[in-house]
């Protein structure tokens, strides 16, 4: 016999539950339901789930009196601390969160950071949530229960083949879409100036230093950190910023910078980002031709005569 996706369902009105139920139950996936916190870890400690469907107002415990929204936002922290493993730029586990509190604009931006694959808002139509639910499987690489089994394949870039950073430049809501070699992920603004700073340095053959970036003497720069951990759902252990102290950064040898759409940078109207594409726009019209120093840390610029 077949085996099928199994899915946790956690929330507290029965009649949603058991409509959810219904759906997942139409895609061939079995279900477990539970409507408050404590359980749900239970579960999530002592079985194998193939995706959850996560309400955020629900209870702490199944004596509770009333749910609340942070009980559920407290849930998917508690998920994506212990399921964070990525196949690409999705979550392996997809979680979506089916809740009327996310329509809300703020707090669907929250459970996004937190973790959600996707947000379903109440009352929901059955075949969006279906569609939502094929496709998550689809991007997590887990079409069949099968492939439940397998660990994740996403393996990360190597420097010693080299990667390579671009710019598409499609702007999703307020990210922009970055390549790393065949992948795509979107950054926010902040992240993304400090790619373009480290695109702009690389070009020119010289580390950035953290002034360049925004910060000051006196405080400490957290833009690096930022763009590591935005990074990481592709380059996973992979660090491509090299430190040289005292507030300068290089990307590491063997990152070499691609195609950017400079058009499309300029188009987000921010005045920072739109210089700098501006700046690589022209460093990248004089022809160039690039060799590693000896020290291996940054490409030299040579004039073609």
């Amino acid at each position: 016999m077949k085996e099928q996706h199994i899915a946790l369902i956690v929330e507290d009105d029965r009649e949603i539950a058991e409509e959810l139920v219904e759906i997942v139950s139409s895609l061939d996936c079995d279900a477990v339901v539970t409507d408050n916190r404590e359980d749900a870890l239970a579960k999530l400690q002592n079985e194998s789930f193939c995706l959850i469907l996560l309400d955020l107002q629900i209870k702490k415990a199944v004596d509770s009196l009333k749910g609340h929204v942070e009980y559920g936002k407290a849930l998917l922290r508690n998920i994506r601390e212990k399921h964070h493993d990525h196949n690409g730029t999705a979550f392996c586990l997809p979680v979506i969160i089916v809740s009327g509190f996310a329509r809300e604009r703020d707090e669907a931006v929250d459970v996004m950071k937190d973790g959600a694959s996707l947000v379903v808002h109440k009352p929901f139509d059955s075949r969006q949530v279906s569609e939502g639910l094929r496709q998550a499987f689809e991007d997590s690489g887990r079409k069949t229960h099968d492939q439940c089994r397998e660990p994740p394949q996403a393996q990360s870039p190597n420097l010693k083949d080299g990667i390579v950073i671009a710019i598409p430049g499609d702007r999703i809501g307020r990210r922009t879409r970055v390549a790393i070699g065949s992948k795509t992920l979107e950054l926010p603004d902040f992240a993304l100036k400090v790619l373009l700073h480290l695109m702009v340095a690389q070009r020119r053959g010289e580390p950035v230093n953290k002034r360049d970036m925004g910060a000051t003497d006196d405080q400490g720069f957290k833009g690096i950190s930022v763009l590591r951990n935005e990074l990481k759902p592709i380059l996973r252990s992979v660090d491509i910023v090299k430190n040289h102290y005292h507030g300068n950064y290089s990307f590491m040898p063997g990152v070499t910078i691609g195609d950017c759409v400079i058009d499309k940078l300029l188009e987000i109207g921010d005045k920072t980002i739109s210089d700098l594409a501006k700046v690589l726009q022209n460093q990248a019209l004089g022809p160039t031709q690039k060799s590693e120093r000896n020290s291996g840390e940054f490409p030299t610029h040579r004039r073609r005569h």
